[in-house]
This record gives C-alpha cells, sequence and structure tokens, in this order.
C-alpha cells in the first residue's frame, strides 16, 4: 500500500512545527488532548459537550446534570491517554500489562479495570459475535504474539490491524472502543 502522499505531509508539518515555539506547542497539545478526549468519551456515548469536557479538565469544574460516570469517563480517557504518552517516550512495547493498565486506569471508579470481560456480549448494529469469555485469554495471548510481525508492515496498516484486532477480540465488558451503550448481555 502506498502511503506517500500521507508520510509527505508528516515531513511538512515536522518541518512546519519546528519553526514554532514550545510553548506555542503545548498549547496545541493541550488542546488536542482535550478534543481527543471529548470524541472518544463521546463515540462510548458520554454526552458532555466539548467545552464541558475542557471544564472538566483544565479548570478541575464539575457540570451540574452530567453523571458522574461521564466525569469520570473524561477525566479517566485523559490520564490514560497521559499513560500512553508515558509509555511510548520510554520506548515500551505494548503488551499485555500495558493493555490492562491502560483499561484500569479508563474505568476507575466506574468498575473494575483490566480484568477480561466473563459475560458474553452482543454489539448490535453488526454481525460481528465477540468470542465466548472462555476464548478471550488465547486470543489475547495470540493478539501480542502476532504484534511483533505486524510491527513490521507500514506504521497505519499495523495501526489498523492492532486497533481492529483487538476491536474484534473485545476483551472487556466496556471501554472496547465501541458504543457503550450498544452493549448487551447475552
Amino acid at each position: 500500500m502506498d502511503h506517500g502522499r500521507l508520510y509527505e505531509k508528516r515531513e511538512r508539518l515536522h518541518r512546519l512545527l519546528s519553526g514554532i515555539p514550545g510553548d506555542v506547542l503545548d498549547k496545541f497539545d493541550r488542546a488536542f488532548e482535550i478534543e481527543y478526549t471529548h470524541n472518544s468519551t463521546a463515540i462510548e456515548g458520554n454526552t458532555l459537550t466539548l467545552i464541558q469536557t475542557k471544564a472538566i479538565l483544565e479548570d478541575g469544574l464539575s457540570i451540574g446534570g452530567k453523571t458522574l460516570r461521564e466525569i469520570y469517563e473524561v477525566t479517566n480517557h485523559a490520564r490514560a491517554f497521559s499513560y500512553i504518552k508515558e509509555c511510548v517516550a520510554a520506548g515500551k512495547p505494548l503488551d499485555e500489562s500495558i493493555m490492562k493498565e491502560i483499561h484500569a486506569r479508563l474505568m476507575e471508579n466506574i468498575q473494575v479495570g483490566g480484568v477480561y470481560r466473563n459475560l458474553e456480549v452482543r454489539i448490535s448494529g453488526t454481525s460481528h459475535k465477540p468470542p465466548l469469555p472462555s476464548e478471550i485469554y488465547w486470543q489475547v495471548k495470540e493478539f501480542f504474539a502476532a504484534l511483533p510481525e505486524k510491527a513490521e508492515l507500514d506504521s497505519i496498516e499495523s495501526a489498523v490491524w492492532t486497533h481492529a484486532e483487538f476491536v474484534r477480540i473485545h476483551p472487556f465488558s466496556d471501554g472496547n472502543v465501541t458504543q457503550r451503550h450498544s452493549q448487551k448481555a447475552a
């Protein structure tokens, strides 16, 4: 697959960014993190607006009329993203313990995180049926065994495979990057 134009744009972006002062880049990073958190939690069914997400993350404000779960989803997502960036900066490869830690951070104060689901789930709107709970452990092991080989693919293809395979396995009862409200116990 030829991603030449995408890589050209990435290189152009790096050249442009090298001329921008660090404090301005920090503001861009912070704005991205807020928008990323908002969009990621909205996919999961969170009803907080972008402005409300910003108020929670930047100002530490609570939002009236919203559930604690929605507020925790936003703060937890930001903390989990920060942890991912720390792992990347330290050169740590994605492994099962990091995956479980990310999930634990996402689910803090909501449910026990980092523990594989013990119930069947169905995802409405798709014909895909995630593996049975008894199959998850081995499928996750196979997933991580395949990661080094997939990492040698083009970076975009590797990222797509990693995301699609993780969502296909759907190892957790919640927080698998699918719509939380569409999951139902079988």
